[in-house]
Parts: C-alpha cells; sequence; structure tokens
C-alpha cells in the first residue's frame, strides 16, 4: 500500500490512461508485444501549421535541416562511444549501475547515485514536473520531424499520440508520420535531416531553457526567497539512517547547525567516513541521528549522508509573500525541461530499432552496402547497444563474470 501511497498522481495516471485507450481501442496501432508494446492514436493535429511554417519560414527551417543532418549523423556516433566510455567507467569504478528509466515513482529505497532500486532502476521526478517536461519536449520533437519533412516535401500524413507500455501504459509520446515512399525517394541527407530534426530541437529548446533557468529564475529566487528547511524524500540503503527506518523527513539541524544554507555548505564539505549527528523531523517526531559518511561512488574522495530527492524549502523575503512557492516552483520546472529536453534527445540518437538513430544507423549503412548486408549489421549494432544499456543498468549480470 505504501507505493501506491507515494505514487497516488501516477497510479492515477495510468489507470485513466488505461480507461481513455480502452474506450479509443478501435482507433488505436498497436506494435510489439503484450508485455512490451506502443500504442499510436493517429489525429490530424498540427499538420497544417507543419506545413506553413515551413512555407513561410524557408531559410530558417533549411539551415535547421541543414543542421539536423550534422547532428543526427554525429550525434548517433557520438553517443555510441559516450555509451562505451560510460560503461568504461561502471566497471573502472566498480558503481552499482549507471541509469535507469525517468519516472515519477519513488519506490522508498535508493542506491549511492541517487536511483531508486528495485527491478528496475529509476531517476525519480516528480509527477506535474515529469508530465509537463514530456509532453513539451515530445510536441517539439514531433512537430520538428514534420516541418522539416514539408521543408522538402515529404507529405505528413498524420500526427497523433503514442503510449510505451510495460504491461500497462506508462510513458505518453508522440509521432509524426511522414509519407515514407515520398521520403524514400529523396536525396539520403535530406532523409538523415529529418530523422535528426528531433533531437535538434530538443538540444535547442533544452538550451534555452537551460539559460532561461540559469538567468531567469534563479535570480528570481534569490531576490524574493530565503532558504528554509531542507527536506528529502528517498533514503540510500548505505546510509546510516536506514539504521533508523528513516525513509524521509526534513533535516532540522547538522552538527549543531540549524541555518539551512550553512548545512547545504556542510554537506558538500564531507569526508569518507566522517562522523556526524543530525536532527531530522520525520512524521510527528523528531530523531537524533549519529552516522557517518559513505564515499560517493563518482568521487572517491567526497562522503555521502545517503539522501536524495532533496528539496530546499524556501521561504518568502519581506514583501513577496503574496508570490507563494511560485518562483522555486517555476525554477524547478524549468529544471526539468531542460534535463529532459538533453537527456532524451541524446537517448533518441542511440542505434537502436525504436529510436531515430537507428533509422539514420541504418541509411548510413546502406549507403555503404547493399539492403541485405546493411540490416544484418543494422541488427548487429542494435543488439549491441542493447547489451550496453542493460549492463550499465544492470552491472551485476557482467560483475560477476569477472
Amino acid at each position: 500500500m505504501s507505493f501506491f501511497a507515494n505514487n497516488i498522481e501516477f497510479v492515477l495516471f495510468v489507470v485513466f490512461l488505461s480507461i481513455f485507450l480502452f474506450l479509443k481501442r478501435k482507433r488505436l496501432e498497436i506494435q510489439g508485444t503484450p508485455l512490451l508494446y506502443m500504442m499510436m492514436y493517429k489525429t490530424s493535429l498540427g499538420l497544417d501549421k507543419m506545413k506553413s511554417w515551413s512555407s513561410s519560414h524557408p531559410k530558417t527551417f533549411q539551415f535547421l535541416g541543414r543542421l539536423s543532418y550534422l547532428v543526427g549523423v554525429y550525434g548517433m556516433i557520438i553517443m555510441v562511444f559516450l555509451s562505451l566510455w560510460s560503461l568504461y567507467i561502471i566497471f573502472e569504478q566498480n558503481l552499482p549501475t549507471g541509469g535507469g528509466l525517468v519516472l515519477p515513482i519513488q519506490t522508498g529505497d535508493t542506491g549511492a547515485n541517487g536511483l531508486s532500486e528495485g527491478a528496475v532502476p529509476i531517476f525519480y521526478v516528480p509527477f506535474w514536473y515529469w508530465i509537463i517536461a514530456l509532453f513539451i519536449l515530445a510536441i517539439v520533437h514531433e512537430f520538428a520531424h514534420g516541418v522539416i519533412a514539408q521543408r522538402y516535401n515529404i507529405p505528413v500524413k498524420s500526427s497523433g499520440f503514442a503510449f510505451l507500455g510495460i504491461i500497462v501504459p506508462i510513458l505518453p509520446a508522440a509521432f509524426v508520420e511522414p509519407d515514407e515512399k515520398v521520403m524514400a525517394r529523396r536525396k539520403k541527407w535530406k532523409q538523415l535531416a529529418v530523422l535528426g530534426a528531433g533531437s535538434t530541437s530538443n538540444f535547442l529548446f533544452g538550451i534555452g531553457f537551460l539559460l532561461l533557468w540559469l538567468f531567469v529564475t534563479a535570480p528570481m529566487v534569490s531576490s524574493t526567497m530565503t532558504p528554509g528547511d531542507i527536506s528529502f524524500s528517498q533514503v540510500m540503503n548505505e546510509s546510516s539512517l536506514k539504521n533508523y527506518n528513516i525513509s524521509s523527513g526534513t533535516i532540522v539541524g547538522f552538527n549543531g547547525i540549524n541555518d539551512s544554507q550553512e548545512m547545504l555548505n556542510s554537506f558538500s564539505n564531507l569526508s569518507v567516513n566522517e562522523s556526524y549527528s543530525m536532527s531530522i523531523v520525520s512524521g510527528e517526531d523528531t530523531i537524533h541521528v549519529n552516522g557517518s559518511t559513505f564515499s560517493h561512488p563518482q568521487q572517491a574522495s567526497q562522503g555521502m549522508i545517503g539522501i536524495s530527492g532533496i528539496e530546499y524549502n524556501y521561504a518568502n523575503k519581506e514583501g513577496f509573500g503574496w508570490l507563494g512557492d511560485f518562483p522555486v516552483q517555476l525554477h524547478q520546472l524549468l529544471f526539468y525541461i531542460w534535463l529532459l529536453n538533453i537527456g532524451i534527445g541524446m537517448m533518441n540518437l542511440l542505434p537502436l530499432w525504436i529510436t531515430d538513430g537507428g533509422r539514420i544507423c541504418l541509411l548510413l549503412l546502406q549507403s555503404k552496402f547493399n539492403d541485405a548486408k546493411a540490416t544484418k549489421w543494422y541488427h548487429g549494432i542494435s543488439f549491441f547497444v542493447l547489451g550496453i544499456i542493460i549492463i550499465s543498468i544492470w552491472p551485476d549480470l557482467l560483475f560477476s563474470l569477472f
């Protein structure tokens, strides 16, 4: 029951989404297996806008098309090398995991890297930030595909919503459906530009939101708010707090310090195996903890208390009470928007069967080999990259062999 209580918004979202898709099942196109599948709900939303934008701003989208070609091709190659490099880091530093699914799910147990542990490690994002950020990045991504396709006179047959399901639908997305027969007759670089446009737009929007986060909302927060308490929502398994059965709470004292800013400074200057005392309000109780730090997985000399899902509870400065929590909430929202735009844009360039990077890889191979040989290499590369992802998430699969 604690899982449902901790994730009630996400649970309700999955329930309502399942009901909606059941009612609309006759209009759905389903691909995959009963365990892992993609459902597509086709519409004509945005098609007129894609066409009008591509014709009314031809030079702008011609430039973006060429940029998308470069980002798609070189980004796909760079992502393969980054994946190999991250795998090397995992093994070189004996890390427990290198990543996980980005979902608004709290399990209550996290590892030293801040990921929720379980069958699938999860990087937690609060539900409303997650759904808004996903909506923005999906619209931006797919609209860019459609506009660049129209710029090269490739008709877009439909647009719509897609839903990734793992038994139940959990991840909303969007899609556009260009006319594949017409697209195949265009020059290879134009096809590559269309495929690279999604990630390119995510990178551009991600950078834009990053600048807003740094230079607009950060000053807004510092000028209208003052740091209050520090709360956390998850405790890592290596943390001394586990000995006190603490899974979340508010820190009101650390090593005799009560000022939140001074506490934050102290957290960033901890050494390994350093003893500490901490006062935590958990529920209705104030618990006094005596513990010791452990080594940060990426920085061996850095000590960690072992808490994640940290939120700085700000109070309004005098004269700004009318703003409430808005500056902090907006600042956090922009953080997740730029982070997910760039992160998912990068992941989409990995050469896999279901990504734009996979189709880019296949097109490049087809330009060098016949279709049979290109397809063989394409499947081999996709299996290889999938293996890297699986091992990055569950390194124990190979740690046990070495």
